[in-house]
């Protein structure tokens, strides 16, 4: 008769819970370092802008920086000038390489800036990757590229924001960076990138990027799908509702006027 080997089982016990153990602490180091909530968005008939929270970790002493930004693509503008004393289009502007989406915040009150190198984030790293191009001159692209700006700020798509990030000590070492990104109304479907860098003494120390998808849901996707796939039906559709609005809005002045 065979005696139970007591002795081997704890040896077991023992291993199993020790693996256990290990397994939970490379899960804990495998953690995110960057963090969205949520990380999709998704935009329907009455979206009037999100927000995503984010937190994540850098070492301690470290200044935050965050970036999100959309694919890049090529914008016509049509530039203004007179001609007989009226004002009309005397040609067209290309801007190449433009994010759909740019936002920046920092935890500084004051953006940082690397030190012997460029700095990689804000408006004039941006610059001089967007590149111009049409009716102008060379020494036009400063003026233009400002304009520009101030159109992509007016529709609320390129915002700096320095000091909103917030920063504490983490319980596991390094600091805990949080904040919140605030996506307008105008925010156009697609995937972005958020990156978060760490900044110490002018260098920089660590770079984490997050994924964020924005998609169209319901009504307004079954536009974008006509708009691409059946555009002879998109733009009945479409002259369909501007008639359809404009009687409804003529009612409700109408009914204002007569009280």
């Amino acid at each position: 008769m065979t005696r139970p080997n007591r002795g081997g089982n704890w040896v077991v016990a023992v291993l199993s819970c020790l693996l256990v153990l290990g397994l939970a602490g490379a899960a804990h180091a495998a953690a995110p370092e960057l963090q969205l909530v949520p990380n999709e968005i998704e935009i329907g008939a009455f979206f009037e802008g999100a927000q995503v929270e984010l937190q994540g970790t850098i070492p301690a002493g470290a200044e935050a920086v965050v970036e999100m930004l959309g694919s890049t693509a090529t914008e016509d503008l049509l530039r203004k000038g007179r001609r007989g004393g009226l004002w009309m289009s005397v040609g067209e502007i290309k801007v190449n390489h433009v994010p759909s989406l740019y936002l920046l915040q920092s935890s500084s009150p004051e953006m940082p800036v690397l030190t012997g190198q460029e700095t990689p984030w804000g408006f004039a790293a941006l610059q001089k990757v967007v590149k111009l191009s049409g009716s102008l001159e060379a020494s036009e692209n400063d003026k233009f590229f400002q304009e520009f700006l101030e159109l992509k700020k007016h529709e609320q798509v390129y915002r700096v924001s320095p000091g909103v990030l917030k920063i504490t000590p983490s319980p596991e070492g390094g600091s805990l960076v949080k904040g919140a990104i605030p996506l307008p109304a105008k925010v156009p479907p697609g995937k972005y990138q958020v990156r978060l860098s760490a900044v110490l003494h002018g260098s920089l120390l660590s770079q984490r990027d997050a994924a964020l998808e924005v998609r169209m849901v319901g009504f307004p996707a079954m536009l974008m799908k006509l708009a691409h796939q059946q555009a002879a039906l998109y733009g009945i559709l479409a002259v369909v509702i501007a008639i359809v609005t404009g009687f409804i809005m003529g009612i409700l002045f109408k009914g204002k006027t007569e009280h």
